[in-house]
């Protein structure tokens, strides 16, 4: 039985990844250079995060988790590197013991100890990026290098938005972004700049964008449960919309591996109420700026067209009172 709450946000906004740095947004090539190439972070929010990716993928492991049979060698290049970034970055939390192939991977926060052979997927409980997957709240992508494009291959994703790991495996990445209603200031389509630019990615050069969404009472919206989140938008009302509404901001990382040459996108996705921006008047100030010009197409393009009317009217109120409790000041 599929369930969801949206029962977690982002509380340190420290490490709130805000997207925006001027009122007005237009889709862009804004890769830029990783400056700390480790993935791996473990938030207040770690623990409850992972423990609902768990939930999701026990409940929908056919939706949440896809792969094709000869990724494994692959997938075991990804475990390999995100133990190895846990461990060097929080050895509190997570340790490995390597005895030649006999690997023992130790999760200190669940208290959770797996020993294993590496490359033979026979002694993991799950195919090896599906496996270590379980232990981050990211999502995982990897997509293959080959005829100078690339194919999503394997899958883990929990917090979609608009995307589905079932739907879109085996997809090329200019299929996979075929839908984006906008191309460059030269006028050339920003999905194919982006696949040229990450045909360029040298391994141990990783790169990163931020991407934006706004969710309503979700955090997850992938193609097979649209039934579900569908007409919860319509449940969206200026009334309610500081607390349903929330700023969903995905740090997007991609990383060249080094032996099999696949790009793998590592997606650390944070959510953030309507409400709390008030907590930063900055951010209240360009997130209310941003929506109230967000162009037709490209509010349908991200789903956010059936709320985003009562989202900008409950941020003018809120404007409104504190305009007018200044006034009221003087």
């Amino acid at each position: 039985m599929f369930t969801q709450s949206l029962d977690f946000k982002t509380t340190d906004l420290d490490t709130f990844p805000f997207p925006f740095t001027s009122g007005n947004y237009r889709y862009s090539n804004d890769l830029k250079r990783l400056s700390n190439i480790n993935c791996i972070e473990v938030t207040p929010e770690y623990k409850l995060q992972v423990e609902t990716k768990r939930r999701l993928l026990q409940e929908q492991p056919h939706i949440r988790f896809q792969s094709f049979s000869h990724t494994l060698e692959m997938q075991w290049e990804v475990l390999e590197m995100l133990v190895d970034m846990a461990t060097d970055r929080y050895p509190e939390h997570f340790e490995v013991i390597k005895d030649g192939d006999n690997w023992t991977f130790k999760n200190h926060i669940f208290g959770e100890s797996d020993s294993f052979v590496y490359g033979d997927a026979s002694t993991l409980p799950n195919e090896p990026l599906d496996y270590i997957g379980r232990h981050f709240h990211n999502d995982f992508v990897l997509m293959v290098h080959r005829d100078s494009n690339f194919y999503l291959e394997v899958g883990q994703v929990s917090y979609a938005a608009l995307f589905s790991a079932n739907w879109n495996k085996g997809m090329s990445f200019d299929e996979i972004h075929a839908p984006v209603p906008f191309v460059s200031r030269k006028g050339d389509e920003l999905a194919d700049r982006v696949r040229k630019f990450l045909l360029s990615i040298e391994p141990g050069k990783p790169w990163t964008r931020i991407n934006w969404n706004l969710m309503a009472d979700r955090w997850d919206v992938n193609y097979e449960t649209m039934d579900v989140w569908g007409p919860q938008r319509s449940g969206i009302t200026p009334e309610n919309a500081g607390k349903l509404v929330r700023l969903r901001v995905e740090e997007q990382k991609f990383y060249r591996m080094p032996r099999s040459n696949a790009i793998l996108f590592v997606l650390n996705t944070q959510f953030l109420p309507l409400e709390d921006l008030a907590l930063r008047q900055e951010w209240f100030d360009l997130t209310y700026s941003v929506l109230q010009d967000i162009p037709e197409p490209m509010a349908e393009y991200k789903g956010i067209a059936p709320f985003l009317p009562q989202s900008v009217e409950y941020l003018r109120r809120i404007d409104d009172e504190k305009q007018k409790a200044k006034i009221n000041k003087k």
